[in-house]
């Protein structure tokens, strides 16, 4: 019995071993007699990350082209298509065109083609007798439906074919939002992760609410990506950072630092360069600056001593004496501008004739002016005199006597007029009828 047995289990193997091969001749066999056989679908749907396989739309027709080298002399082809088990899925009798060794087998849609990823093209010839194959070929496929979604990132495969992402990843362009999310609420680009260039990703924009489709949110001139790197507000367009009285914008446009209060470090702030017309990113202004101020400080100096005698004498004349602290008068009640002038006549006595120095210092009264002691004159005598006599009962300078009297009469106080060789001086509206103006009617 034993041996029986083992005779059996022998007999067994033998059988497994002789109809193995006959289950592995239910799949394609290689190349026969080393003919190379190439297939290929002619309109694959081109799949960023396909890595070999070919993505078919389902529900599209396709043509399955399969190419035998010019060597082969037979024009008459059978073609078929097996699956991963052996099953054959379809096949068709092609004729070869001439000279190129090459059929096409069309097909009308791909949904046979749905449950297997790798399909074997095997070509047999088209001769009657001919029972061995020519050769094969094994595509890796995925037949896919347009409204499908293989990724899950809310776009359809063809959504993601029209607008070129890939319909294997959420995100194309790997800035941390899914593809429909950029098309469908954002307005980005799935392929782009800085959709408007500023140098900030649309999912660092996004967070900042700022707007990732546009480099300047707030319109000031700075870049987003800019403002941000820098520590600007890139939302505010008239932030200004440092406070320098200068907004950022101004300060990004003209060169100067808007995080620094003095860009060039010349002790100016950034704002009174400005306002001066210096250059707040040029340190070397400053020194340029203060030669400046020093010399119009100079001019002014100058100026101001130059102007002096004429505002004293203004001073003196329109200004009481006592609403002037520390107004010093002269002796004989002139101006200091007179005392000054080089025309003034030393030797003019201290006051005018009958009026007596003690009653001068005793009087309560403050002391007349020029223009004063003049009007005293022309009352005195009936509102009109000659120039000399004025010269006379001062005792002033002719010059001195001239230079007051024009001046009263600019001023409208009196009136002037030439008599022959001598003027006649009145107070305003007292000029004697036979001494007016040749001019007047």
């Amino acid at each position: 019995m034993s041996q029986t047995r083992a005779l059996f289990v022998m007999a067994a193997f033998v059988f497994l071993a002789a109809i193995a091969p006959a289950s592995v001749t239910a799949t394609p066999v290689a190349q026969q007699n080393g003919t190379i056989v190439q297939a290929e679908f002619t309109d694959p749907v081109p799949v960023e990350g396909a890595n070999g396989s070919a993505y078919l739309w389902e529900s599209e027709p396709n043509g399955l082209r399969v190419t035998v080298p010019p060597s082969n002399g037979s024009e008459l082809y059978e073609v078929c298509v097996q699956n991963e088990t052996g099953a054959q899925i379809v096949c068709d009798n092609q004729r070869a065109a001439s000279g190129d060794r090459a059929v096409t087998m069309d097909l009308a849609d791909l949904s046979a083609f749905r449950e297997t990823q790798n399909v074997t093209v095997v070509l047999w010839p088209g001769s009657p007798g001919e029972s061995e194959p020519i050769g094969s070929d094994t595509i890796s496929i995925r037949v896919v439906e347009k409204d499908g979604d293989i990724d899950g990132d809310k776009l359809s495969n063809a959504e993601e074919l029209s607008h070129n992402t890939s319909m294997l990843l959420m995100d194309t362009d790997r800035d941390s939002l899914s593809d429909g999310a950029e098309v469908n609420n954002y307005g980005t680009s799935p392929t782009s992760a800085d959709t408007d260039g500023d140098n900030l990703s649309d999912a660092a924009e996004l967070s900042r609410s700022l707007d990732p489709t546009d480099p300047d949110t707030d319109g000031d001139g700075i870049p987003d990506g800019v403002e941000v790197e820098r520590g600007l507000a890139p939302k505010d367009p008239n932030a200004d950072t440092d406070g320098d009285g200068l907004s950022d914008a101004y300060e990004y446009e003209h060169g100067s630092d808007p995080t620094k209060v003095d860009t060039d470090g010349d002790g100016l702030n950034d704002g009174l360069e400005a306002r001066l017309g210096t250059g707040p990113d040029d340190g070397r202004t400053t020194p340029m600056l203060l030669f400046a101020g020093l010399t119009l400080f100079g001019i002014s100096v100058l100026a101001a001593r130059w102007a002096w005698p004429s505002w004293r004498h203004r001073v003196d004349r329109y200004v009481p004496s006592w609403l002037v602290a520390g107004r010093a008068s002269t002796d004989d009640g002139a101006s200091a501008d007179d005392e000054a002038s080089a025309e003034r006549d030393t030797d003019e006595p201290a006051v005018a004739p009958g009026f007596d120095r003690a009653e001068r210092q005793e009087s309560s009264q403050p002391v007349l002016t020029d223009e004063d002691r003049v009007l005293r004159i022309l009352r005195e005598n009936d509102g009109w005199v000659y120039q000399s006599v004025i010269v006379e009962e001062t005792s002033w300078s002719k010059s001195k006597v001239s230079r007051l009297l024009s001046e009263m009469a600019d001023d409208g106080v009196i009136e002037k007029v030439s008599v022959g060789r001598q003027n006649v001086v009145a107070e305003e509206g007292s000029m004697p009828d036979g001494f007016g103006s040749p001019f007047e009617e």
